[in-house]
């Protein structure tokens, strides 16, 4: 299957399943680091400007891949 055979449903539901666990894995290294704020409002900045990012690469992805998905 192509990048461009997938459905935009499936897509965004993948995207969203990667930022969330792209936002856990990073969660758990940013609250080892932080200093000041709450721990809620560290995994929403952190969920936000992840998900902005991955939405980005997901508008640009079907430019950039015309080859198959590997299984």
């Amino acid at each position: 299957m192509t990048v461009q055979e997938m459905t935009a449903r499936d897509r965004d539901g993948s995207l969203e399943t990667f930022t969330a666990e792209l936002t856990n894995a990073a969660y758990g290294i940013a609250l080892r680091h932080r200093r000041l704020g709450s721990w809620v409002d560290l995994e929403l900045a952190l969920w936000r400007v992840l998900a902005e990012t991955v939405t980005r690469w997901g508008r640009e992805l079907p430019q950039a891949a015309d080859q198959p998905l590997s299984k």
